[in-house]
């Protein structure tokens, strides 16, 4: 029996993507994204989307297209015992956001799209001693893969104040783990690679409710529902002594993850739709699962997070249209991870600008720097800074009045 594991880092994308299903992704990367995403509480505009909350597609105007998507640069600095010079940096280009949205009437919006739900990037190296013997095997450890949902969000309109919205997913995708054992005592090396796949269907359901408080003052308040869901797994291993395969694909028992029920509430107030502060709050309630693994538990998740935004609008042939807009953005993240009995926990804020490129195109440029973890108990702490590009194209698809030659 092989026991006992003192690990010493090779490289590292996401050290914390080895627990669990992987890195949650807690963010959706709309407009609000410079705002540190507070935008549970926020309607969608006739010129561009919010995807957090459900319910927000149903401010869309009808006789249009909308094709909205958005991408990510990130570049993280570790620091921890585990980490030396060569380790201490990595950078990631990633698509986080696509979709296509119209108002199939005067009350009804809808929408399809995709995103990512988590990933799985790790490296590193550890040794393992055989009970019973002095001797040891060398062990490299990797990990990539991840999970990615596909949905239908409809939205309805009841009235001029209020909106409910669901948004159903579809989420897949597998993570891919491979040990490789190379020691003195072997003749070759053992490589196990193990994929675990994961699907199932998860619901949100979401409304908004806004009202004028003064002629110039306008606040709105959002709630979101996020169902708890069983994922599906299904496991196989590839098991290899140098040439001579020992397993292949085999199917083996694993145990399915739960994605526990999620709430979502928030506040903003809008000052003659020119300045918008948000505030969010978010709580994920993973302790009821009693999920756990070697050397890490599930606990409850908490996010706060506030935001602001000047919206600098002009006036053209009667009516107001946005130029351009600056955002500003803090959150705090409890993480749903403990490790070594120590939470792994975020602190970070955003800056945003964004405008027109052309008559129907818009974009948004946003930075997010942030810490997450911590050094203490032999853990790692990530230092990163995040830019990312949303882009929103509104096309005009009818229209119900005359038509010209």
């Amino acid at each position: 029996m092989i026991i006992g594991i003192h690990t010493s880092a090779q490289d590292y994308n996401a050290p914390y993507s080895i627990y669990g299903v992987g890195d949650l992704e807690q963010r959706f990367y709309d407009r609000s994204i410079g705002m540190a995403n507070s935008s549970i509480s926020l309607v969608s505009s006739p010129h561009y989307q919010f995807l957090k909350n459900p319910a927000s597609l149903s401010g869309l105007e009808r006789s249009n297209i909308y094709v909205n998507m958005a991408m990510t640069g990130k570049t993280v600095t570790y620091a921890g015992t585990p980490i030396d010079e060569a380790n201490s940096k990595t950078k990631d280009f990633s698509i986080k956001s696509f979709s296509v949205a119209t108002k199939l009437n005067n009350f009804w919006a809808s929408s399809v799209g995709f995103m990512p739900v988590s990933y799985t990037g790790y490296r590193y190296g550890a040794t393992k001693s055989i009970e019973g013997s002095d001797d040891t095997y060398s062990g490299d450890y990797e990990g990539d893969g991840g999970l990615y949902n596909v949905y239908w969000n409809n939205a309805f309109a009841i009235g001029k104040h209020f909106s409910v919205g669901i948004r159903s997913s579809f989420i897949f995708g597998s993570l891919n783990h491979t040990e490789t054992l190379t020691g003195e005592v072997l003749s070759s090396s053992i490589v196990t690679k193990t994929r675990d796949y994961y699907n199932n269907f998860r619901f949100e359901l979401g409304s908004i409710y806004s009202t004028n408080i003064t002629k110039n003052w306008k606040v709105a308040l959002g709630g979101k529902l996020t169902t708890k869901t069983r994922l599906n797994s299904d496991r196989t291993v590839s098991i290899t002594e140098g040439t001579t395969v020992i397993k292949d694909n085999e199917s083996v028992k694993s145990s399915d993850f739960y994605l526990p029920v999620a709430y979502d509430a928030g506040i903003s107030f809008t000052h003659k739709d020119r300045l918008t502060m948000a505030v969010d709050y978010n709580y994920q309630s993973w302790t009821d699962l009693k999920q756990k693994g070697q050397g890490y538990s599930l606990i409850d998740s908490r996010r706060l997070s506030a935001g602001v935004q000047f919206s600098n609008q002009v006036e053209r042939w009667g009516r107001r249209y946005e130029k351009n807009y600056v955002q500003a953005g803090f959150f705090t993240t409890n993480s749903y991870l403990r490790i070594r009995n120590t939470p792994i926990n975020e602190i970070g804020g955003s800056i945003g600008y964004g405008g027109y490129l052309s008559g129907s195109l818009f974009y948004g440029l946003s930075v997010e720097a942030g810490r997450r973890g911590t050094i203490t108990n032999g853990l790692i702490k990530e230092n990163y800074v995040q830019a990312t590009l949303t882009l929103s194209l509104r096309e005009f698809l009818f229209s119900k009045g005359h038509k010209y030659d």
